[in-house]
């Protein structure tokens, strides 16, 4: 194994650099006349099942990750296609980052003496925090200010050390960058590293030997998953075992869509959206996302935010609890079916990459804060109130008695508390979750 610039042509081993001297991204590359895809088949399922197309490591940290299920949608059926869904939620921490941590952690065991890091946004946050928990290494982890409380909770039940930077993941990655340099730890950001998307390619080698699809939908934030996807497609078609790459569809949200403004055209949104996972504004493997969605004759598709939940309902109908982030594959497939992209002998498949039980409880908190239950929690930001006080400061025509209802509401979800009692009056505050929550739909 080595790792290639694809530009100049220079070589690199041991650590590998985010990017050659002279601007490309180092790709690994394998000795394939040696690969006997034969072998695979005499191997448990999983990741390291493809160990020759993986980056050598002295000692395997492994949870048992890959090998997830894939199975037959009853949404084809009501729309007359082959649809299959890849459950990557069934992985060891619950996403398909687990195949990364696996890799890197594992490559990186040689190189970390201090420990790991990456920057995240939550499901490679609490991947390292496992795998590096299984190594016996520490684990630092840079999360932004929003980061679903599920994911955040594994990240601590793991005991990784967390650092709070920037309003998204991409405030988050160069100062992971930093940390790493100054404190020799061994970075696995994605954007930083590359060895750990060689783990995430064996969903290609999975999808190739049970169904050889014609069409993978993508949940695309940071390119980092379709890139992957394309580099293991290729593999195989080196290994004379596909003759074209399936056609990458890449998903993003209308709120955040810088790499289907390429692809696509039309205005590129950067803003907050609630599929958490997908809210990356500067996506670091942009161009090679755009790349592997051109070559594999593939396009991109947005959908509304207000279609996310009718696609995470979907995928439950199917068995599947897929967070936001996953459930925009349903609404994007039934948009290009409508459209009449496909042709009934396609064999389609939908990732879902992410368990909606890491971010559930916040998000669905989140929905049912609006209007004047918003507006009461602002007002608690800046300090303890009592009820005919806040009835007051809302300026609205309403009723007093509707005040204290919201009021009710928000205390029965631990948003507010009280804080103190004077004669007859009750003053309220922020609860930590109510402050948290206020941060979070504040932005």
């Amino acid at each position: 194994m080595k790792a290639v610039c694809p530009l100049c042509g220079r070589e690199y081993e041991g650590i590998i650099p985010p990017k050659c001297e002279c601007g490309g991204r180092p790709r690994f590359t394998y000795d394939y006349s040696r690969v006997n895809p034969r072998a695979w088949k005499r191997r448990k399922p999983g990741v390291w099942r493809y160990k020759e197309l993986l980056p050598p490591a002295k000692k395997i940290i492994s949870l048992n990750e890959g090998g997830t299920p894939l199975f037959k949608a009853k949404l084809g059926e009501e729309l007359s296609l082959n649809v299959h869904i890849k459950d990557e939620t069934r992985n060891p921490t619950g996403s398909f980052r687990d195949r990364l941590a696996s890799v890197a952690v594992s490559y990186g065991l040689t190189y970390a003496e201090n420990g790991f890091i990456i920057a995240s946004d939550g499901n490679g946050g609490a991947s390292l925090a496992a795998y590096a928990a299984r190594a016996e290494k520490e684990a630092f982890v840079v999360i932004p200010h929003k980061v679903d409380r599920g994911k955040l909770i594994q990240m601590i039940a793991f005991g990784a050390r967390i650092i709070r930077y920037g309003d998204s993941v991409d405030d988050a990655i160069p100062y992971a960058s930093e940390l790493s340099r100054l404190n020799g730890l061994y970075d696995v950001t994605p954007a930083n590293n590359a060895v750990g998307i060689e783990g995430q390619k064996t969903l290609a080698f999975e999808l190739w030997e049970e169904l050889n699809p014609t069409h993978v939908l993508v949940p695309t934030g940071s390119g980092t998953l379709l890139y992957s996807l394309y580099k293991g497609f290729k593999e195989l078609q080196t290994l004379g075992l596909v003759e074209e790459v399936p056609e990458l569809i890449a998903v993003q949200t209308e709120k955040c869509s810088p790499i289907a403004a390429v692809l696509e055209g039309g205005k590129s949104k950067r803003e907050f959206t609630k599929a958490l996972a997908l809210y990356v504004r500067e996506p670091p493997f942009l161009e090679e996302a755009v790349e592997a969605v051109r070559e594999s004759g593939g396009k991109a598709v947005v959908v509304r935010e207000e279609e996310l939940d009718v696609g995470e309902k979907k995928l439950a109908r199917e068995g599947v609890f897929g967070e936001y982030a996953s459930a925009v594959v349903v609404p994007a497939l039934m948009k290009l079916s409508e459209g009449g992209y496909f042709e009934r002998d396609d064999r389609i498949v939908l990732l879902v990459t992410g368990s909606g039980l890491k971010s559930f409880q916040e998000e669905r908190e989140r929905s049912m804060i609006s209007g004047t239950k918003l507006e009461i929690l602002r007002i608690l930001g800046e300090g303890e109130a009592y009820g005919y006080e806040i009835w007051e400061r809302l300026e609205k025509p309403m009723k007093y008695q509707a005040v204290y209802q919201h009021i009710r509401e928000l205390e029965s979800l631990g948003l507010i508390e009280e804080s103190r009692r004077k004669g007859r009056r009750i003053y309220y505050r922020l609860s930590p979750k109510g402050r948290r929550i206020l941060e979070n739909l504040e932005g």
